[in-house]
C-alpha cells in the first residue's frame, strides 16, 4: 500500500512538472518578447527624437544661408570690390555658421550633427532662389544616425537679412544713399549724360507683376515698379553671382532692372542694368518712352515687347 501510494505521488510530481515546464516556456517567451518590444520601443523613440532634431537642424539651413548672401553682398557693397569666386565665398560663410549651430546642438541636445554645404547655384527656373546642396549626418549613439544627402530651393528675397545687389557700385561712379544707387557719371557712349544723377535700387526685390506685359496696361503699374526698384527675371541678365564678381555676361538665368535717367533726348543707352553697364561693348540704344512729367526711359523693341509698352 505504501508502495502504491509513493508511486502515485511519483507520478504526480512528474505530471506536476510536465505540466510547469510549458507554462515557464511560455512565460519566458512572454518575457522576451515583452522585453523585445520594450526596447524597439525605446529605439523607435530615441530615433523618432533623432529624425526630430535633425530636422530641427535642417531648418536653420535657408536662414543661414540668407544670413550669409547679406553679410555678403553688403560686404561687396560697402569695400566696392569684386569676389573671385563668389559661389565658394558663399558655401565657407555658411559652413562656419553650420558649425556654430552643431556646437549648440550637442551642448543643449546631446546630438552630434555634421553638415555641410556642398554646393550652391542660381535655380535654373528662378533666379530668385538658390539652389542648395548638403549633406548631414546625425547621431545619439554608435548605433541609432541619419545619414542624408538633400538639396533645397532658398529664396534671395528676405526683409529682414536683404541681398544686396553690388553691380552698379562696382560699374560706375555712384553714391549709395537709403539702398538707392545714385550714378554720377556712367561709361561715355552717345547721350549718355541723360544718366547723370539717375537712380536704381541695390536691395533685389522680384517684381510683383509676374506677368511682365501687364507692366503696359497702365501708368501706375509700371511707375509702381520703377518706384520700387523692382527686379524682373531676365535671360540675358545677371544672376547675383555674376554680380558680386563684376561680371558682364552670365551663362545662367539672371535678373534685370530699371536705371531711371534724368534727361530726355530722341535716344540714350537702354534703361536695364545690364545693358547700360555693360563695359564690353554690350550697350545699345533705345526709344525715349515718356511715363509722366518726372519718368522716362530709353527702351529697345525687345524691352518695350517685355513689358508691354
Amino acid at each position: 500500500m505504501k508502495l502504491l501510494n509513493d508511486n502515485k505521488g511519483y507520478i504526480t510530481g512528474i505530471l506536476i512538472m510536465v505540466m510547469i515546464i510549458p507554462i515557464m516556456f511560455l512565460l519566458i517567451t512572454i518575457i522576451e518578447q515583452e522585453n523585445h518590444y520594450i526596447n524597439k520601443t525605446v529605439e523607435n523613440i530615441q530615433d523618432n527624437k533623432l529624425t526630430i532634431v535633425t530636422n530641427d537642424f535642417q531648418r536653420e539651413i535657408p536662414l543661414l544661408t540668407r544670413k550669409s548672401m547679406n553679410n555678403l553682398t553688403l560686404s561687396v557693397i560697402i569695400n566696392r570690390k569684386p569676389l573671385v569666386n563668389a559661389t565658394e565665398e558663399l558655401i565657407t560663410d555658411i559652413n562656419y555658421k553650420l558649425k556654430e549651430k552643431e556646437v549648440f546642438y550637442e551642448k543643449n541636445m546631446g546630438c552630434i550633427i555634421s553638415c555641410n554645404v556642398t554646393d550652391i547655384k542660381t535655380s535654373k527656373t528662378n533666379p530668385f532662389q538658390l539652389e542648395v546642396s548638403y549633406k548631414i549626418d546625425s547621431k545619439f549613439r554608435e548605433d541609432s544616425n541619419i545619414s542624408q544627402g538633400k538639396k533645397i530651393y532658398v529664396e534671395l528675397v528676405d526683409d529682414e537679412y536683404p541681398v544686396y545687389d553690388p553691380f552698379a557700385i562696382l560699374k560706375a561712379d555712384t553714391a549709395l544713399s537709403n539702398d538707392i544707387v545714385y550714378y554720377n557719371q556712367i561709361t561715355q557712349l552717345e547721350n549718355s549724360g541723360v544718366y547723370d544723377n539717375a537712380i536704381s535700387g541695390c536691395v533685389i526685390k522680384p517684381c510683383p507683376y509676374t506677368n511682365y506685359e501687364e507692366h503696359g496696361n497702365n501708368n501706375t503699374t509700371i511707375l509702381n515698379c520703377i518706384n520700387n526698384h523692382y527686379y524682373h527675371e531676365s535671360h540675358d541678365g545677371l544672376c547675383i553671382f555674376c554680380r558680386l564678381e563684376n561680371k558682364t555676361s552670365c551663362l545662367d538665368y539672371g535678373i534685370e532692372t530699371f536705371v531711371i535717367p534724368t534727361g530726355i533726348v530722341e535716344k540714350a543707352p537702354v534703361s536695364i542694368d545690364h545693358v547700360l553697364l555693360n563695359d564690353t561693348e554690350g550697350q545699345y540704344m533705345g526709344q525715349v518712352h515718356i511715363l509722366d512729367n518726372n519718368t522716362i526711359l530709353y527702351l529697345d523693341n525687345g524691352h518695350k515687347n517685355k513689358y508691354g509698352l
